[in-house]
């Protein structure tokens, strides 16, 4: 994300005047003894959609899920300060107060201390108020009104909503800077005359209105939501939408890590199935400490361990990996896309190939990053303003995976988020030779419909010796005939196929290097019998297939 400068200078110094008159704090506590809360109860404090969602997951609800004690969280506020949210996972509690009075906080007995150092904001009183630092994706200042096509057969979603899959009873969670005039422009109209917007909250500012702070969120919302015949379609259209604000653009803080966090729980709590984050941090303003790459391990920042915690009660995770590969002084992932659990999504342009502002990994250990990547050079969305026109930024490839993400587990229920995130990365452009740049690559959602049928036959014929796998057979087009090979000890490429009548006379041959290949066109058959030899270096095997 960039963040776009503010115009008048005077309106930042009120905001600092204003805004920072009194500390915020992270207080955390040292424990849930005596809660009145249960595990056993559980729809205290969640829905029975998130219920639902765990159960059919098989993911047990553990203390950490309880919310925090309410008799700590009174006596906090017993002492003058203002409790602004609190934390389920961190046990925790966001707090407006004096450092007096903190100092009262951090004395009773069952305050473990604070997240960080002081005020999670961090900003120097008098410190230089120059303009917002311009960290926001770039949008054209020429619109196109040309199709979203490109971007949307780019992953098969075309062939997904074909198939009857636009986001139907999917829930998305879209965490931003926040939704200008989505409730007004006509691309998204069908989400609110169809009350598809099933709850929206500004975790910046503390209220519901998330419809006139800052543009990118309805960029973003768009590349999922949009409709906008001939023009934009986003790629889960028909789903159900949480719309939350938890990224304040005049400034650049980690109180914004904990939104996300605040925001993560309640996206939990009210039972979303994906969440889209085009959002990401490693540099702050002011005496803020910025973070180092070294602590993109996926596991040391707070909106890191936010999103993994998000992941683990079945919520599928997108976040976009990232604007900085033209940043010499960075060119790498940004938090929380270093998440294990996480889908970090890089940026192609129309002709798939990565666009150069796009983040690059690994992560330090090496552990593959990005995950995935979708079209973010040249997206198609929507604008404030009504149009539909054209922006840069991985924040445009990310909700795009999104809405794919959705749409393929409203295809395929019974599966996890963890298994979700395996069959698309399964069925990406680059799934075998992964690197730093694009990650597992482009995923696509035939291909991944594939992945679970060749599951399914490998479980069919698991006990047997089966050790290659002809299917569909018999067949219309030889083209459509696919071989797996089944046998570790047999998958060693390349493997080579011959095709010859029913009487042994050679039709066509071809090889291949992956252990599912399809045949290639051959000459025009007529319906019969045929014979099909599949061979490596040292062993071939021949067998019969029927042409209808």
């Amino acid at each position: 994300m960039e963040k776009n400068k503010l115009l008048i200078i005077s309106m930042i110094c009120f905001t600092l005047s204003t805004s920072f008159a009194q500390n915020k704090y992270l207080v955390l506590l040292k424990d849930k003894a005596a809660s009145p809360f249960s595990i056993e109860r559980p729809q205290e404090f969640l829905s029975q959609r998130a219920i639902e969602r765990r159960t059919r997951q098989k993911i047990t609800i553990s203390t950490r899920d309880l919310p925090p004690n309410p008799e700590y969280i009174k006596q906090i506020a017993q002492t003058g300060s203002k409790v602004w949210y609190k934390s389920r996972w961190l046990n925790a509690v966001l707090v407006e107060t004096s450092p007096a009075k903190l100092a009262v906080i951090l004395k009773l007995p069952f305050v473990k201390g604070t997240e960080g150092n002081g005020d999670i904001r961090n900003v120097r009183m008098g410190a230089n108020t120059e303009f917002a630092k311009n960290k926001f994706d770039e949008l054209e200042t020429t619109f196109n009104y040309g199709t979203s096509l490109n971007q949307v057969e780019m992953l098969g979603v075309d062939k997904m909503h074909d198939a009857g899959f636009k986001g139907e009873g999917m829930l998305i969670g879209v965490f931003d800077s926040g939704f200008q005039n989505a409730n007004k422009v006509p691309f998204l109209s069908q989400l609110f005359s169809e009350n598809r917007i099933i709850k929206t909250w500004d975790f910046v500012s503390n209220n519901s209105n998330v419809y006139e702070d800052h543009n990118h969120g309805l960029n973003v919302l768009s590349c999922i939501a949009g409709i906008s015949e001939e023009r934009l379609i986003g790629t889960a259209p028909k789903a159900n939408f949480v719309l939350f604000r938890t990224e304040n653009v005049a400034s650049e803080t980690k109180i914004e890590e904990a939104n996300w966090l605040f925001a993560a729980e309640m996206a939990d709590s009210i039972g979303v199935d994906v969440v889209n984050s085009s959002l990401g941090y490693y540099d702050f303003d002011g005496a803020i400490p910025s973070h180092q790459k070294a602590d993109l391990n996926g596991n040391k920042t707070l909106v890191t361990r936010a999103a993994d915690w998000l992941a683990s009660t079945g919520v599928l995770v997108c976040n976009s990996a990232g604007n900085e590969g033209n940043d010499p002084n960075w060119n790498f992932i940004v938090a929380p896309a270093d998440a294990d659990s996480v889908l970090a999504i890089a940026a192609v342009d129309s002709e798939k190939i990565r666009v150069s502002f796009s983040s690059p990994g690994p992560r330090l250990d090496g552990r593959i990053k990005p995950d995935l990547a979708a079209k973010g050079g040249g997206t198609t969305l929507g604008n404030p303003n009504g149009t539909i026109g054209q922006g840069n930024g991985t924040s445009f490839s990310s909700p795009l995976m999104a809405g794919l993400a959705a749409g393929f587990w409203q295809a395929n229920p019974k599966l996890t988020n963890m298994q979700i995130m395996d069959y698309l990365k399964r069925s990406a452009s680059q799934f075998a030779q992964p690197d730093g740049l694009l990650g597992y690559g482009i995923p696509n959602f035939v291909k991944a419909q594939e992945e679970i049928a060749l599951d399914e036959i490998i479980a069919n014929l698991s006990g047997t010796d089966a050790d290659f796998a002809v299917f569909s057979n018999p067949f219309f087009e030889v083209t459509d005939l696919k071989v797996l090979v089944l046998d570790p000890i047999k998958r060693v490429a390349p493997y080579t196929w011959k095709l010859f009548s029913i009487t042994g006379q050679f039709l066509a041959e071809g090889k291949d290097d992956n252990r599912l290949f399809r045949l290639k066109s051959t000459p025009n058959l007529t319906s019969g019998i045929y014979l099909i030899q599949i061979s490596t270096k040292d062993f071939s095997k021949t067998f019969k297939i029927v042409k209808y």
